[in-house]
Order: structure tokens, then C-alpha cells, then sequence
């Protein structure tokens, strides 16, 4: 690139265009391809030799790459009962299923926000969660509904009785979220080993191109059929606003917590427990009532002792039944 000879520094050009022809035709995704552009172009801009790319150079295309999660894809991996690791997948699940927060985040989250949300009201529904953003370094406020609520309580709790294999954890404000034992300490989980967690478990059930970032598409498809606002959505996934007028719209958190609540249906994945209805049986009537209705065939009379039940019977009258301490009659009419 030093070279004044701009045929020379088009030659470096040249050799980066044919690397990612060359990666396309060995079957990378356009998305790769151009994640491997841009990467390539910033290092060459980094050290102040920006390349001179023509418009057509970039690859295009539809990718057939990350697939949003379904809650029938959620459901198969929280009930493989072979699952590994399935004491942190749930939560791990549920968690960026209802948040939507990147694996970049969810990994530096301590259990602060969790602690104190619960201290304040231990049958809370609703946690809200607010996160600048590793990657645009904005604003996410962001929320977790009763599952993975639920789900973090599990976990907490399994993690301070311990297992055979792993003591028992002393769960502080300052404990990372979601946590690795190894050797002998916990550790905050990696970025890797987070992804990769997540990654596997979708593969063990067949659900394949599921990763994280699946959880997060479905997020904002759910509060899209909840019917909230695309600018109150970026706030919620931390998504940089479109346009200068977007800042005029901006909600107050108690409005997006209400609106992510009234969207809670679509996001949470779990049936609604059913109610099994027990069918009451008919009361059966009282035997005189019974009797009457039968009037029109026999007539029915009451003996309160022993004097009347022989005039009845003397009468043509049979004994039938004894009901309420009274013996009741009946003939053919």
C-alpha cells in the first residue's frame, strides 16, 4: 500500500476480492462472506490504508443462516430429560428468551439486579433489567416474565445446596448470573462456552441454525404480535433508534413494562395449567319429592308411627321406605 504505484496497491485489492470469491464458492453463507469484508476492509482502515472498494464488490445476497426459535424448538430442549449441563441450560433459555439481551451481556450480569427485585417482592412477575449494551453501547430495558423467573430460583437454589461434585455456593449481589465450576472456584461462564451451550442444546433435540441470537429473533417477533410499538422494541433489545423523530417517542420504563407485560402471552412458552373440570354428580332428590312425581300412577302416604302405619296397610297400603324418620306408603292408584 506504500507502493506509489497504483497498480501495486490495486494488486492487494485484487488478492482480497479473490479470497472472498474463493470463500464462496467453498460454500461460506453470504452473511460470513460479509462479516470476512468487513473485517478485512477495518483492519486495512485501522492502520490508515483504507482499500478502494467499488460498489458491486460487496457480497450480496440472502442468507440462509440463524432461524428463529419457536416455543415447540424451546419446549423440546427444556423437556430432553438426556440433556447435559441441563441444571444452567433452562435458565440460560428462559432467561434471553424473555430478555432478548446478546451473550455479551447476559454473561457480565451479576445477580444484583435479580437479588434485590426479589427482596422488594419475593412473588414478583415481572424483573426489569437495564443494560448498556456491549455491542452499540445503548440502552436495553429489558425485562424477565415469571418463567425465567421461576427458572433463576431453581438455579440459585441448586447452586447454594451444591451437588456431589460441586460445594455449595454462598450467592452474594456480586456472584456472576450464570457461572462455571472450575477448579474448585466459580467462575463467570465464558462467551464461548455460553454459546456453545446454547448451540448444543438445540442440536440435541435436531433443531438445527439455533443459537442464542434465535431466542433474541423470537423476542421481537413476540412483542411484535403483542402489538408494541418498533421504537418501544429497540429500547427493549437495545437496537439504535432510526431516525432523529424516533427520540420524541421514547416510552417511560413504567410504560414499557406495562406494554411488555400485556405481551407476556405471546413470550412465555409453557402451556396454562389446566383446571381439570370435575363433573359434579346430580343430586338425587329427596325420595318424597321422587314420590310425587310419580302421583299420577301412586298414591303416596306418610306413617309417623306404629297406629298409622297399620291403618295404611289395613288400607291396602305398602311400606316402601323411610325417609327423615317417616315411613312412607304407596298403592296403585
Amino acid at each position: 500500500m506504500l507502493n506509489p504505484d497504483v497498480k501495486i496497491q490495486r494488486r492487494i485489492e485484487s488478492q482480497f476480492l479473490r479470497y472472498i470469491a474463493t470463500k464462496k464458492k467453498e460454500g461460506y453463507a453470504t452473511a460470513t462472506l460479509q462479516i470476512m469484508y468487513a473485517s478485512i476492509r477495518s483492519f486495512f482502515e485501522m492502520h490508515y490504508f483504507p482499500l478502494r472498494i467499488r460498489r458491486g464488490d460487496h457480497p450480496e445476497g440472502d442468507s440462509n443462516g440463524v432461524k428463529r426459535a419457536t416455543k415447540t424448538a424451546i419446549l423440546k430442549v427444556l423437556n430432553n430429560k438426556k440433556a447435559r449441563n441441563k441444571i444452567t441450560t433452562k435458565p440460560a433459555v428462559l432467561f434471553i428468551k424473555d430478555s432478548g439481551l446478546r451473550i455479551s451481556d447476559v454473561i457480565r450480569l451479576n445477580c444484583a439486579f435479580f437479588l434485590d427485585a426479589l427482596e422488594k417482592n419475593p412473588n414478583t412477575d415481572l424483573i426489569e433489567i437495564h443494560v448498556i449494551t456491549q455491542k452499540t453501547k445503548l440502552l436495553a430495558k429489558t425485562f424477565i416474565g415469571k418463567e425465567a423467573i421461576d427458572a433463576l430460583k431453581e438455579y440459585l437454589e441448586k447452586r447454594r445446596k451444591g451437588s456431589r461434585n460441586v460445594a455449595p455456593e454462598t450467592i452474594t449481589r456480586e456472584s456472576p448470573l450464570f457461572k462455571v465450576w472450575k477448579r474448585g472456584k466459580v467462575r463467570r461462564i465464558s462467551r464461548h462456552s455460553f454459546s456453545t451451550l446454547l448451540r448444543q442444546a438445540f442440536l440435541n433435540v435436531k433443531e438445527d441454525k439455533m443459537s442464542a441470537h434465535s431466542l433474541r429473533k423470537k423476542l421481537q417477533t413476540d412483542l411484535e404480535k403483542g402489538g408494541i410499538n418498533s421504537n418501544w422494541i429497540d429500547q427493549i433489545l437495545g437496537h439504535k433508534l432510526i431516525n432523529s423523530r424516533d427520540a420524541y417517542s421514547l416510552p417511560t420504563d413504567e410504560e414499557l413494562k406495562e406494554a411488555y407485560a400485556k405481551a407476556y402471552p405471546y413470550i412465555k412458552v409453557y402451556p396454562e395449567p389446566t383446571t381439570p373440570t370435575i363433573e359434579t354428580p346430580k343430586q338425587e332428590e329427596p325420595a318424597r319429592k321422587a314420590f310425587a312425581n310419580k302421583e299420577e300412577i301412586f298414591s303416596v302416604a306418610e306413617a309417623r308411627n306404629i297406629a298409622e302405619a297399620k291403618q295404611l296397610l289395613s288400607e291396602g297400603y305398602k311400606f316402601e321406605m323411610d325417609y327423615e324418620n317417616v315411613k312412607l306408603f304407596k298403592k296403585r292408584k
